[in-house]
């Protein structure tokens, strides 16, 4: 065992200063001087030299950075400060071979040392091994590099003077043979990392909380202890003495470099290079810290260290994988750093890594690049891609290549699980550039999406880490087309996608649901329909669609109920209860091609309709719809074939309107246009007493007036028809007028009738009386929303004298009004005549009474109405005279009825008092 306490060995001459003791040493003799002399008696005598600090961690900072820290001096003049903290003492166990004598003076250690070999220490290092502490907290023993001499000290035994002066005492550590007092110019030695706990103590903090780093961190001294315990590093020379050491090592491995000068223990130049990747892309890189001294004009011209924090890519371009979920979740070719070279960053500041599971720390693992105004670096990406290259920017974190036990930075789930939690899935924004997601070799056009975002995270592959798209923000150019909207959508890879690839239909799966309605606009969906889908995916054939309504496996149909809500309509009829073997929902898709205005498509063809309520097919009753708008222009064609209304229900049918097809067409530069062919119409039911009018109405080979309004479109026919006989009446002069009315708003088909009009009626003549009539009708699948119907019957005499002519009529009539649930039932009685003299004056007299019900109001009113036209060829006026309406019976209070027709009948009475007093003044005080 090592005698204590131990020894001082203090020489001024050469600045001596070492700890000495000894074991298995035994005293021999004293000689005359009174000195004993010891002798190694056995193998295992051994001395144990203690060295004063070797080494000075000194602080340091960038070239552009001022000065930790300025303080006043005694002189008044600032002083720029650099921090330091001094090492632990070093430690050179020497084995004396057996017989070896000592005298325990300063000359007689050092001659027994000159014959002494360093004993190889245990790790961790013992109290009794040898144990360098060079540079600070770095923990070497040292061994022949070459493998076949004895490492031994060559040192002084007496002070070297030259003219007077004498040399500082120095211990060359050295495993090569040269003469006496030649220098030694390569000690061949191995520096052997003996101490990785002490490697990783944390790095001294400095008074000053701006104090910038030491030379060799705890991260390059960690990768450093575990590299060089197992490969050592190479030293060119090393040499111990009282003021410090002086270092020349070199040790390079295959992710961790390092070279270190030292003299005096002070550094001169300190490179380490730590090899990694840069996570989430992948791409090999370097990171490289260089600290040399120089003399700084701006600390006086003193000699101070300072840094440089260089990371380069030294794998620019990254291959995809050729195959697999890799290669799908991140749908690019090469992917390329187009900047290699980032001088100037700012000092690494490493994290660690604490596996959850098991608890066990790994230290300095990674960190994010950052400049020297503490932003992160972003990183110049450009992703090949078919139709254009994607460029954007992206920070990205520098992932050292560790492998140690039970651990590695590039497999390890765990880890990678830390770095995308400390990443966050950085979300990168582009300006709308259409990317192909499949890059399938036939392409389809929900492959191609409008790509404003894309949020990229890493994942574990066999070369390392891969990058893989998390979520993408898209916009569909076919719902910004059609509908005028399309705000941006987060969607992300189907799982079935990213397993299975391109057999695989659905591609995208939606973050939260998409509402896509035509209902209210269906000018935008072909007139006729109006579909309404509620989607959470894109297909890549259909574009968006519901999942939750894909075709069933057993039967390959899609149940309509699932797919459509209640207010998607086809003609007013819910989609959901009329389209029948469906396989597929309609497709809307957008086609992106590189340097041209998006298209889009909008398809639904060959959909089978079955018969539900008013809706009857008369044959293979479809639908086919294609919406496609592109730079070209704009093309809309909507078909419904082979179907009839029976309105307003089967069962209670009052009109059957039959199609051949119903055609709804829209071309750029064209109004709307609706096409009806083999159009027949049926009176049925409460109607059937117009059954001869709907013989005599032939709508097929007309072609119709088409109105276009915003609300919608109208198809108006007109024609005249012969007499009608039915029973004992005869109609003649009959014009039908028939509107077909297609809402763009979702409301139901409409059909009207008028047969002749309350402005027009034809000519009635029933047995020996005369009159007219009118008919007019408005029905949907709602029922029958509006009837009006009129008959009057009467006597007509006329007298024509030459100079003068007139006639004389007398009309009675019933007039019958339905408007929604609201029944007017009017007789009335119209009296009448003219005369005209040779055709210079006219006079025309007409007198309306009328009495109604209403069923609104529950009440009986009654009206009369006259009405004077006078003509005098350069003059002429009409005054009409009203009764207002009076409430004969019912209605509420007949007292606010009195009122309002009291009222009327004052207005009228005024007007004609200001008529008559035009041609006739009134006697004085006639009133």
């Amino acid at each position: 065992m090592v005698a204590v306490p131990n020894f001082l060995l203090i020489r001024s001459a050469d600045h001596l200063l070492l700890g000495v003791s000894w074991s298995g040493l035994t005293l021999t003799e004293t000689r005359p001087d009174g000195m004993p002399v010891l002798k190694a008696a056995t193998d295992d005598a051994l001395i144990l030299l203690t060295f004063p600090p070797q080494h000075v961690a000194e602080e340091t900072s960038r070239r552009d950075e001022a000065p930790p820290q300025i303080l006043p001096s005694g002189s008044g003049a600032p002083v720029p400060v650099w921090h330091a903290a001094l090492s632990g003492p070093s430690r050179i166990a020497f084995n004396l071979p057996r017989g070896t004598t000592l005298v325990p003076t300063v000359d007689g250690v050092l001659q027994a040392l000159s014959r002494g070999r360093p004993i190889p220490p245990t790790s961790p290092p013992r109290a009794t091994d040898t144990a360098l502490e060079l540079p600070w907290r770095m923990t070497f023993s040292f061994e022949d590099r070459l493998g076949d001499h004895d490492v031994m000290s060559v040192h002084p035994v007496l002070p070297v003077t030259l003219a007077g002066v004498s040399g500082l005492w120095r211990a060359r550590l050295a495993a090569t043979r040269s003469e006496p007092g030649a220098p030694v110019r390569d000690a061949a030695l191995a520096l052997r990392a003996i101490d990785e706990d002490t490697a990783k103590v944390a790095d001294p903090v400095f008074s000053d909380p701006l104090g910038g780093p030491i030379p060799l961190g705890r991260a390059e001294r960690t990768r450093l202890a575990a590299e060089a315990s197992v490969r050592p590093a190479r030293a060119t020379r090393l040499e111990l003495s009282a003021l410090g050491g002086t270092l020349s090592a070199t040790g390079l491995w295959e992710n961790f470099q390092w070279e270190h000068e030292a003299v005096l223990g002070r550094d001169v130049r300190v490179r380490t290079v730590t090899s990694g990747v840069l996570y989430p892309l992948g791409h090999r890189a370097k990171y490289v810290e260089l600290s040399e001294r120089i003399f700084d004009q701006t600390a006086g011209n003193a000699a101070v260290l300072r840094s440089q924090f260089v990371l380069t890519v030294t794998e620019p371009v990254r291959r995809p994988p050729p195959e697999g979920a890799a290669a799908r979740a991140f749908p690019f070719g090469d992917v390329e750093i187009t900047t290699l070279a980032y001088p100037n960053l700012k000092s690494a500041d490493w994290q660690d890594f604490k596996n959850p599971a098991t608890g066990q720390v790994h230290s300095d693992v990674f960190f994010q690049p950052t400049t020297a105004n503490d932003g992160p670096v972003a990183f110049p990406v450009r992703c090949a891609a078919p139709l254009r290259d994607v460029r954007f920017d992206l920070p990205l974190l520098f992932v050292a290549d560790v492998a140690r036990p039970g651990f590695s930075s590039l497999t390890d789930p765990d880890f990678e699980k830390e770095l995308a939690k400390v990443y966050k899935q950085r979300s990168v924004q582009l300006p709308g550039i259409p990317i192909d997601l499949v890059r399938a070799n036939v392409r389809r056009d929900g492959d191609v999406h409008e790509v404003h975002g894309i949020t990229i995270e890493g994942s574990l592959h066999s070369t390392g880490y891969r990058p893989r798209l998390k979520a993408l923000e898209v916009r569909l150019p076919a719902l910004r087309t059609l509908l005028g909207s399309d705000s941006p959508k987060e969607v992300h890879f189907t799982a079935e996608y990213l397993s299975q690839g391109a057999t695989q239909d659905v591609l995208l799966k939606m973050a939260s649901a998409l509402d896509i309605s035509f209902v209210g606009r269906t000018a935008r969906s072909g007139g006729l329909v109006a579909p309404h889908l509620e989607t959470d995916a894109i297909s890549r054939t259909l574009g968006p669609i519901d999942t939750g309504a894909l075709p069933a496996p057993g039967t390959g149909l899609i149940d309509p109920g699932q797919l459509f809500p209640p207010d998607a309509t086809l003609l007013g009829f819910a989609l959901k209860d009329l389209v029948t073997d469906l396989k597929a929902p309609p497709a809307i898709t957008s086609m992106l091609q590189h340097g041209q205005p998006p298209a889009a498509k909008m398809a639904w063809t060959g959909v089978k309709l079955k018969r539900n309520g008013p809706f009857q097919p008369t044959g293979q009753s479809t639908l086919d719809l294609t919406v496609t708008v592109s730079a070209a222009g704009a093309d809309t064609v909507c078909k419904v074939r082979d179907f009839a209304l029976v309105l307003p229900s089967p069962s209670k049918p009052l009109l059957q309107l039959q199609f051949a097809s119903l055609t709804f067409t829209h071309r750029s530069g064209g109004p709307p246009r609706i096409q009806v062919d083999g159009v027949g119409v049926k009176f049925l039911g409460e109607l059937q007493l117009l059954e001869q009018l709907g013989d005599a109405v032939d709508l097929g080979d007309l072609e119709p007036y088409i109105d276009v309004t915003p609300a919608g479109l109208v198809a108006h026919y007109s024609l005249p028809l012969p007499s009608v006989t039915a029973g004992a009446f005869v109609m003649r002069d009959l014009a039908v007028n028939t509107e077909i009315t297609i809402p763009f708003d979702g409301r139901p088909v409409s059909v009207s009738f008028g047969f002749a009009s309350r402005e027009n009626p034809f000519r009635l003549a029933v047995l020996m009386f005369g009159g007219g009539g009118y008919l007019e009708l408005e029905i949907d699948h709602t029922g029958l929303r509006r009837l009006e119907a009129a008959l009057e019957f009467g006597a007509m005499l006329a007298v024509d004298f030459i100079v003068a002519r007139g006639e004389v009529h007398a009309f009675g009539g019933v007039r019958f009004e339905l408007a929604g649930s609201a029944v007017t039932l009017t007789g009335y009685l119209r009296i009448g005549g003219c005369v005209e003299v040779l055709g210079l004056v006219s006079v025309s007299v007409e007198l309306c009474i009328s009495l109604a019900y209403q069923s609104a109001t529950k009440a009986l009113v009654g009206r009369a109405t006259l009405v004077i036209e006078i003509d005098l060829t350069l003059w002429s006026d009409s005054v009409e005279l009203d009764s207002g309406t009076w409430v004969l019976a019912g209605g509420g209070s007949r007292r606010d009825h009195d009122i309002f027709a009291a009222r009327d009948a004052d207005e009228g009475l005024e007007r004609w008092r200001a008529y008559q007093a035009a041609f006739v003044p009134l006697p004085t005080g006639d009133r």
